[in-house]
C-alpha cells in the first residue's frame, strides 16, 4: 500500500486529509489536525496557542459529539437535501503528535465552476448557497450553534468548500457537509455588517472570538421545544442518544476555553512533545521567562527557515538552464508553441483532478489544444511583455542620443517613447498574421488594431484571446477565460481559494465575455487520449 503522504486528498487551514481504508476495505478520510502556518499564527496571536483541535484531546471529542448531534438534527432540518459526513473514530496520531478524525470517504465533488460545457451544472452553487447554506445558518443560530454558523458560511465565503455534492444510489444529488471544524477563529467575515452586529458582539460576550462554540442551554431548550417534530423523524434510541450528546457538549473544567493564555501555550507544547511536565511546572510561575523563550525560539526558527530557503533554493541550480530556455523561447516558434500548449494542458488537468471537468470534457479540450491556435496568444502576450523592458532601454538610449545632437526636441522624444511599443507590437503581430495566413489559422487582427494604441496596446493579445472565446466553437479559448478568472478568485487573500464563493463569483464573470456555451460533441476514438 502507498505511504500516507502519497494518499493526500486535501488540505485546509485546520488539517490535512488522507485517503485510508478500514480492514473491511471501506474507504475513509483521515483528517489529521496539523494546521497551516498562517492559521497557526492567527491562533497564537488570539489564543496564545495553536489550534486546539491539534493538541487538546477534549476539543476533538467535542467535535465528534457536535457531528453526532447535527447528524440527527439534519433529518428534521434538511431531509434529503443535506447530511453530515459520518464520524468513524477519533484518536491521537503519535506520528504527527496531533489529533485526528477518521470519517467516511465522500465520493463527491464541489459545485461546478463555469466552463465551456457547464451550462447544465451552473445552478449547483446557487442551490448550495440559497437552498442549503442560508437555511442552515438560520437553523444553527436558532439552535445555539453560534460558532458552527461560520463553517456554514455566515459571512464566510470560504465555507462553500466545506460541502460536496454526492450522487445517491437512486441517482439523486445530495449535499454533504464534510468539514465542520474551523481553521481560524470567526473574526474575519467578508461582510463588515456581520462583523459588528454578530461576531464582535459574541466576542465581547464570550471574552474571546467564536470558535465552533455551542450555547448548550439554548440547544437543550431547542431540542425540548421540538421534541414532537424530532420524534417523527428519529427513533426512541436516537432521541435518547441526542439528549445524551447534548449534555456531553457542556465543557468541563479542563476545557481549553477556561485555560489562561499561558496555560494554553504551555499545554499545547506539552501535548506535542516540545516541553516536559517539569518545564510546564517551572514556567507556570515564570511567564516572562516562558515568553522570552518563545521569542528566542521564534527568531531562531525564522533564521533557520531563511537559511533552508537559500540553501535548498533551486534558482541557483537552474540558472545554467535558464539562458538556453530563454533563447529557445525567443527564437524557436516550435518551442513557444509547445510551451504554451503545455501550460494550458496543465490547467485542464488541474480542473480534471478537481472533478470540474469529466473525462470526455478534458479529452476534448486537450484534443483542441493540438489543433487550435488560441493557446498561442498567451505566449504572444508573454513575449511582448518580456521584450518590453529591453525595448524601453534601447528607445531611451536612442532618444537621448538624438536629443543631445539636436535632432529631436522634448515633444519628439515623448512621441518616440510612446511609439516604441506600438512599433514593436505592430511588427510582431504583422509577422504573426503572415505566419497564421500561411497555416490557414486564425489571424490576430484584434491584437493588431488594439496594438496601435499606446498603453492600452499592452492588452492586445489578452483582448484577442477574449474575442476568440466569444466565438462559436473554440472551447479552449473559452476555458482559458474561465480559468483565468477562477485563478484570480483563488488568489484573493483570506477569503479566496479553491471552491470558495469568491472563486465561483469571479469565475462566473467570464459569462460576460463568453455569451454562447456549446454542447459537448461526440468524441471519435482517435480524439480520446
Amino acid at each position: 500500500m502507498s505511504s500516507l503522504k502519497d494518499r493526500k486528498i486535501g488540505a485546509g487551514r485546520s488539517a490535512t486529509v488522507y485517503l485510508d481504508y478500514l480492514p473491511d476495505g471501506r474507504a475513509t478520510a483521515r483528517k489529521i489536525f496539523v494546521g497551516s502556518t498562517l492559521a497557526g499564527l492567527v491562533h497564537n496571536v488570539i489564543f496564545g496557542a495553536n489550534n486546539p483541535y491539534i493538541w487538546h484531546r477534549g476539543s476533538i471529542a467535542e467535535a465528534a459529539c457536535r457531528r453526532r448531534v447535527l447528524s440527527k438534527l439534519m433529518k428534521l432540518w434538511l431531509p434529503g437535501k443535506l447530511r453530515i459526513a459520518e464520524i468513524i473514530s477519533v484518536s491521537w496520531n503519535e506520528d504527527f503528535r496531533a489529533n485526528e478524525i477518521t470519517m467516511e470517504f465522500i465520493d463527491g465533488r464541489a459545485p461546478s465552476l463555469h466552463h465551456p460545457f457547464s451550462s447544465e451544472k451552473e445552478g449547483e452553487i446557487k442551490d448550495l448557497v440559497e437552498n442549503v447554506m442560508k437555511p442552515l445558518q438560520g437553523l444553527l443560530l436558532d439552535a445555539g450553534f453560534d460558532g458552527l454558523a461560520w463553517q456554514a458560511g455566515y459571512g464566510n465565503p470560504v465555507a462553500t468548500s466545506n460541502f460536496l455534492l454526492e450522487t445517491t444510489d437512486t441517482g439523486e444529488n445530495r449535499w454533504v457537509w464534510v468539514d465542520l471544524e474551523s481553521g481560524v477563529p470567526a473574526l474575519f467575515p467578508a461582510n463588515p455588517i456581520l462583523l459588528f452586529t454578530f461576531y464582535l458582539q459574541r466576542t465581547l460576550l464570550n471574552g474571546r472570538p467564536l470558535y465552533d462554540d455551542v450555547d448548550v442551554p439554548r440547544l437543550r431548550d431547542y431540542v425540548s421545544r421540538h421534541q414532537k417534530e424530532l420524534g417523527a423523524v428519529l427513533s426512541e434510541a436516537e432521541l435518547a442518544e441526542l439528549a445524551q450528546d447534548v449534555e456531553e457538549l457542556l465543557p468541563d473544567a479542563g476545557d481549553w476555553r477556561f485555560m489562561s493564555r499561558l496555560q494554553r501555550s504551555l499545554q499545547s507544547r506539552l501535548a506535542r512533545g516540545k516541553i516536559s511536565e517539569e518545564e510546564v511546572s517551572h514556567y507556570e510561575t515564570r511567564p516572562v521567562r516562558w515568553y522570552a523563550r518563545l521569542a528566542k525560539e521564534g527568531v531562531a526558527k525564522v533564521a533557520r527557515k531563511a537559511g533552508e530557503l537559500l540553501r535548498d533554493s533551486k534558482l541557483v541550480k537552474q540558472l545554467t538552464h535558464i539562458v538556453p530556455k530563454v533563447r529557445a523561447f525567443v527564437l524557436l516558434p516550435s518551442y513557444r508553441s509547445q510551451l504554451s500548449r503545455l501550460l494550458v494542458a496543465r490547467g485542464i488537468e488541474d480542473w480534471h483532478k478537481r472533478r470540474q471537468l469529466d473525462d470526455r470534457e478534458a479529452d476534448l479540450l486537450k484534443h483542441e489544444i493540438e489543433t487550435g491556435e488560441t493557446s498561442l496568444y498567451i505566449t504572444d502576450f508573454g513575449i511582448l511583455m518580456a521584450v518590453k523592458p529591453f525595448v524601453k532601454v534601447i528607445t531611451l538610449a536612442i532618444l537621448f542620443t538624438l536629443g543631445a545632437f539636436g535632432v529631436i526636441d522634448v515633444l519628439g522624444g515623448i512621441i518616440g517613447y510612446l511609439s516604441s511599443g506600438v512599433i514593436v507590437r505592430t511588427i510582431y503581430t504583422t509577422c504573426r498574421i503572415i505566419a497564421s495566413t500561411g497555416r490557414k489559422a486564425h489571424q490576430p487582427w484584434i491584437a493588431l488594431v488594439v496594438g496601435f494604441f499606446p498603453v492600452v496596446g499592452n492588452a492586445a493579445y489578452p483582448l484577442q484571446l477574449l474575442y476568440e472565446g466569444t466565438r462559436g466553437g473554440n472551447a479552449v479559448a473559452k476555458f482559458i477565460i474561465y480559468d483565468l478568472m477562477a485563478r484570480l478568485g483563488r488568489a484573493v487573500p483570506i477569503w479566496g481559494g479553491p471552491d470558495t464563493l469568491v472563486e465561483h463569483k469571479l469565475n462566473s464573470i467570464g459569462d460576460l465575455l463568453v455569451r454562447k456555451r456549446q454542447a459537448l460533441p461526440e468524441l471519435h476514438e482517435k480524439q480520446v487520449f
